[in-house]
């Protein structure tokens, strides 16, 4: 653009002023200030999964050379990465986001829940099935996609959430003007996104169709944008960028069909044969191709970050001084002023000035051409406005100069109390207090001071205003607040009252990270949504006076579940698991229903109904119907095998309080008929009986576990104690307590070491129906020894501890497996009077746990230290301690 002198008349001095560019700037800054012309740069950000995070390295490169990114256009992984750097995370900042982020669990077929943020029962409904199947009114309804894509919405939306820049809802107020590519699936169309929530948009130009859902948005069905423009340079042309860089990360092919063995690298594979027809139309659209180089680098590898951050650091280092003299501003030439007198003014007086009088003066008195001189002035960013005052007539020439004004001292307003000390304040500005300073610089002092917020997990504290008077510098922050909450839902099927309960953000205080993440969490593991998105964006219509929301986007599951399992194991032969209920009653999370197991050795059928939490309260009430029958084995004093059969049924109710999600406190009542029975009436060595009883107790559990069986965090307490008067059919009054922990600590990346714990005690006449278990590697109803069978010791009174270490190799053995070694010691009694350490059993073992498609498969070696010679129990039970015991099991334990 041409300078434009203003001539007052012929006789007067013409002011000239410099070319500056037009963009409007969208960073914090101190003051508004000249930037000097240049062409704008916009990039086009291709898709390629793992092989776009070189896009990074680019980006650090261009940084550091000081390219200047104006417009964004990406796709796929490309609009991740470019929204986010839109947004004002630096490269670095990305860097580190790639290495922390867990980039494979994203795309894997893992469950994608925390199983220590729900509750019991929904722990123990999860625990034992293989599959979910879901019913809307009776119809089957088959999944759309094969990953809920949770994480990977959590995951954006947190990032966008807690960034230093806002949208308000139109990307092109981020400081670089930002635009997502995605595809509509029903019409195959392009869609460009560049209003609305910023991480809806990124989450649908990434959404890989088959492995995740299509974003439903403005009556489209949104997918992967590299359907249509992997590459989208045509993108930069509609906001008339002057200088396109296209940056082609796509990778290649698989080579051979072995190599797609999994259905993301099949999706992979797809979308690469897509895109190879739309790049020769859009690379000819690109001032020039940055290509890194990475070495048939597969999208779907995410195991080198490094390597590929790398790749496009170096190829960045080379690119950026090309780009540099490509947007350089060809400045006309000015007025010759060699020969004039030239003088400077600057926008005020002070001593502070003499440091750019010195800067400055050597461009000034070496000056030839005007324009040159005002652009080169202008490019040292010590001003917000320089101009000049041309008098051809008496060759004089009188540069004016506003310096940015000195600061000595800097006050920080507003904001959430104490958040920040004094010296993190003195920190952020050191770089600009008492010392000569740029625009820029006053814009990374803003920028650090707002990290510093967002490092304490405050994510919407920004700047409000800043002024600078008599050297000292006055920054007020806003609050921080939300001034309160939108909560949508697509179906509405569920009540507002559990939604609430559930969201843990209090509008009077400032929004915390923290508590944003713990109520996502906490709405997506109640099970009643599929997807559950947090942001803060408003419609770019709305005025500035407008309310500033917190918006929880929900999409709802249909309520009705069946859910089916299999289990087959050494002892128990072949089971079945059939589970039918409803989730969310009502709409109110509370589940009723029922489930049954059958095999050849037990059977039980259950009709439940579970609310976990009474309204608002953390009151919690439960009831259930059963029938369970179930047959185990005894040998004789002959060492015949005789078989006993257990069956119960009855009625049960509960109520209590809850402790956090996966705790509760509760006191039970159970009217039952129990029956033990023997095959041989006349060889029997356990008491069997009818009875009907009335028991009433109390139970405390804590389940904190990450994993039922091959837990590697967590812990597990259960206490319980029952008492059965005499009522009904039982003449005796008997009572029962048991305890079982488990503790596991995380010894490394690969190893956790698991202590347990558990005993029993009872009153010396408990009915066969009614008494522990010891032996076998822990079900439903014996309690976990390794090296005894299962079932294999009934009593009144037990005790045992054990150790197990677990393994968990890198590579696949078949399936992901962990490898065991166990040990575990402690014994039985009849009566209280006979407890004693003097002769306990020693188990010890190894097993190989593999978790598949069908649920863990698990095969054990184990076996027994012999009791003593003397040992009265040995004598007794005939035990045969040192046989070799082997474990085998696949499928859930229910």
């Amino acid at each position: 653009m041409a300078p434009s002198p203003v001539l007052a008349s012929p006789a007067s001095p013409a002011l000239v002023y410099p070319d500056t560019l037009k963009l409007p700037v969208r960073r914090f800054a101190l003051h508004h200030a000249m930037r000097a012309a240049r062409k704008s740069v916009g990039l086009a950000l291709s898709g390629g999964g793992a092989n776009a995070l070189s896009q990074i390295g680019l980006l650090k490169a261009l940084d550091e050379e000081r390219v200047p990114v104006d417009f964004i256009a990406g796709t796929s992984m490309g609009a991740i990465i470019g929204a986010l750097y839109s947004c004002g995370y630096s490269p670095d900042e990305l860097e580190t986001l790639a290495h922390s982020l867990n980039w494979q669990s994203m795309v894997t077929l893992q469950k994608d829940y925390s199983r220590s943020n729900i509750f019991l029962e929904q722990q123990k409904i999860r625990d034992r099935a293989s599959i979910a199947i879901r019913f809307d009114k009776l119809k089957l309804l088959m999944p759309k996609s094969l990953n809920s894509a949770q994480p990977l919405t959590k995951t954006l939306d947190l990032l966008v959430l807690n960034a230093l820049y806002k949208t308000s809802g139109d990307f092109s107020t981020l400081p670089v003007n930002f635009r997502a590519v995605a595809t509509d699936l029903v019409s195959g169309k392009r869609i460009t996104l560049t209003t609305g929530s910023l991480s809806e948009a990124i989450r649908a130009s990434s959404t890989v169709p088959i492995l995740f859902e299509p974003i439903l948005r403005d009556g489209y069905q949104l997918v992967d944008g590299g359907l249509v423009a992997n590459l989208p340079v045509d993108e930069l042309n509609t906001v008339n960028v002057q200088y396109k860089v296209a940056v082609d990360t796509h990778g290649s092919m698989y080579a051979t069909g072995g190599e797609l063995d999994l259905p993301w690298k099949a999706a992979d594979q797809t979308m690469t044969i897509l895109t190879m027809q739309q790049y020769p139309a859009q690379l000819a659209k690109a001032n020039i191709i940055i290509t890194p180089d990475l070495e048939n680098h597969k999208a779907t590898d995410f195991s080198d970050i490094k390597a590929l951050v790398d790749a496009g650091y170096t190829k960045g280092k080379i690119s950026a001084s090309i780009i540099k003299r490509s947007i350089e501003n060809k400045t006309p030439h000015g007025t010759a002023i060699g020969k004039y007198a030239k003088s400077l003014l600057f926008a005020g007086e002070g001593p502070e000035f003499r440091e750019h009088y010195l800067l400055v003066s050597s461009i000034i008195h070496h000056a030839t051409d005007l324009n040159q001189s005002l652009q080169e002035l202008l490019e040292t960013d010590l001003f917000t406005s320089v101009y000049a005052e041309l008098d051809s007539r008496r060759q004089t020439v009188l540069f004016h100069l506003a310096p940015l004004p000195a600061i000595r001292t800097v006050t920080v307003s507003g904001g959430p109390a104490e958040a920040l000390a004094s010296e993190e304040i003195d920190t952020c500005f050191k770089p600009i207090v008492n010392r000569l300073y740029t625009n820029e610089a006053g814009t990374r002092a803003l920028e650090a001071l707002v990290k510093k917020y967002r490092e304490k997990g405050y994510s919407l504290v920004t700047i409000n205003s800043t002024a600078i008077e008599s050297g000292k510098l006055q920054v007020n922050v806003s609050s921080g607040k939300v001034d309160g909450i939108d909560i949508r839902r697509d179906k509405n099927i569920t009540g507002i009252t559990p939604v609430e309960r559930e969201i843990k953000i209090d509008t009077t205080q400032s929004l915390s990270i923290q508590n944003a993440e713990e109520s996502v969490d906490n709405l997506y593991d109640t099970g009643s949504f599929s997807n559950v998105s947090i942001s803060t964006e408003s419609p770019a219509t709305l005025h500035p006076d407008e309310r500033t929301l917190l918006r929880f986007s929900l999409e709802e599951k249909p309520s009705s579940v069946l859910r089916l399992g299999l289990r087959y194991d050494e002892t128990n032969n072949a089971q079945f698991l059939l589970d039918v209920r409803n989730e969310n009653l009502a709409g109110t999370t509370s589940s009723i229903g029922g489930w049954l197991k059958a095999g050849r050795k037990n059977n039980l059928v259950n009709m439940e109904f579970n609310m976990p939490r009474i309204g608002p309260s953390h009151l919690t009430i439960s009831s259930r119907l059963f029938y369970d029958q179930h047959l185990f084995e005894q040998c004789n004093t002959a060492g015949e095998t005789i078989n006993y059969g257990i069956q119960k049924y009855g009625f049960s109710p509960a109520f209590g309080v809850r402790i956090r999600k996966n705790g509760q406190f509760i006191a039970d009542m159970t009217l039952q008929n129990a029956q033990s029975y023997a095959e041989k009436h006349n060889d029997t060595l356990l008491k069997t009986a009818t009875t009907n009883m009335l028991s009433v107790g109390a139970q405390f559990t804590l389940d904190s576990r990450d994993n039922p069986l091959i837990p590697s965090t967590g812990s597990y307490t259960n206490i319980r104690y029952s008492m059965t008067p005499i009522l009904l059919d039982n003449h005796d009054i008997f009572w029962q307590v048991s305890g079982n922990h488990e503790e596991n600590i995380h010894l490394g990346k690969k190893t956790t070491l698991q202590l347990t714990g558990l005993f029993g005690l009872s009153s010396s006449n408990m009915p066969l129906s009614e008494k522990f278990f010891l032996g076998g590697p822990g079900t439903t109803y014996s309690q976990r020894f390794i090296g005894l069978k299962e079932n294999y010791l009934p009593c009144n009174n037990m005790a045992a501890a054990g150790m197990h270490l677990r393994y968990k190799p890198s590579f696949a053995i078949l399936f992901p497996a962990s490898l065991l070694l166990h040990y575990n010691v402690g014994n039985i009694w009849e009566e209280q009077n006979d407890i004693s350490l003097a002769h306990l059993i020693h188990g010890y073992g190894s097993s190989i746990i593999w978790e598949t498609p069908l649920g863990p498969a698990r095969f054990t070696v184990s076996k027994t230290v012999p009791f003593p010679e003397k040992d009265p129990i040995k004598e007794t039970a005939s035990l045969q301690f040192s046989d070799t015991i082997f474990y085998f099991s696949i499928g859930h334990n229910f």
